[in-house]
């Protein structure tokens, strides 16, 4: 059983935090570190700070996660050692992923932690570093992305609708768009139109010229098998044209090589009306 523990609760999982340490990563530590370990778990400051679900097992606590900061760091995640390799680390995981609205989370991994990480989906982002004889290795979940590839379609769709409809608002998505555009590269196409749409959607704030570098990549979809994939894209892009004007010869040049030959008889018609739309849009500018 997961549930969220309250701050007596967290306390009282001190004793196991600190022997599944001691256990096994106390061993990459000097004396000094295993020493500011103890002190950090053990600072009043440093757990009021935490947010934390257990897993139980006959109302037995058997591990923890701890998180910080809106739920955008891990800080702690520890499993006893008897009950290590059955799931239990991938349920709290589970809960932190499923509750936290971050764009990233990121964790400091002990080494001994970073293959457990990397098969979570963190990957790393620098090398082993050294503070006050704590050494890790700073590693990050893209907690949005993954939340966009979700296997529930619904829930996908619904956060990518929240994220264009907050586009048009404010920037506060721009820095995602290299993040937006690897996924027209998924084997789904409901998450390759997704990616691309959000990509389209940062147009309006695309001081750095990031569409301009990546057209190429974007066009690709242009010519998906899928023609839905198509039709959706050719529709996104009337934000580029309204917002990216000096892009607008590059997406005629591109459209007009759109082979419609390759599409059923009942879909030609409709990308044809859809990339007549767009023309017409690009000869009024």
């Amino acid at each position: 059983m997961i549930k969220a523990l309250d701050r007596d609760q967290i306390e009282k999982s001190l004793t196991l935090i600190w022997d599944v340490f001691c256990q096994y990563e106390a061993v990459n530590y000097p004396k000094a570190g295993k020493q500011a370990f103890w002190d950090a778990i053990h600072s009043k400051e440093y757990l009021d700070m935490l947010d934390a679900y257990g897993a139980f097992e006959d109302n037995e606590l058997v591990g923890i996660i701890a998180t910080r900061n809106e739920g955008s760091h891990i800080a702690l995640f520890f499993v006893d050692g008897q009950h290590q390799n059955k799931g239990i680390g991938r349920l709290l995981w589970n809960e932190v992923a499923d509750n936290s609205r971050a764009k990233e989370i990121t964790v400091h991994s002990s080494i001994y932690a970073k293959e457990i990480y990397s098969k979570l989906g963190f990957i790393q982002k620098g090398d082993l570093c050294n503070e006050d004889g704590i050494q890790y290795i700073p590693m990050v979940y893209k907690n949005l992305i993954h939340r966009l590839q979700d296997k529930d379609d619904k829930k996908a769709y619904e956060l990518s609708k929240q994220i264009g409809a907050a586009s048009a608002l404010s920037d506060e998505y721009y820095s995602c768009y290299e993040d937006f555009l690897s996924m027209i590269r998924a084997e789904s196409s409901y998450v390759r139109t997704r990616g691309f749409i959000l990509c389209c959607a940062q147009a309006r704030w695309d001081t750095e010229g990031k569409m301009e570098k990546t057209l190429p990549s974007l066009f690709a979809l242009l010519h998906d098998k899928k023609p839905t994939v198509v039709r959706q894209c050719l529709a996104a892009l009337h934000e580029v044209v309204l917002y990216r004007p000096e892009l607008c010869e590059l997406i005629d040049e591109e459209i007009q090589s759109i082979d419609l030959s390759q599409y059923k008889d009942s879909m030609s018609p409709l990308i044809q009306k859809d990339m007549d739309e767009l023309s017409k849009m690009l000869g009024r500018l």
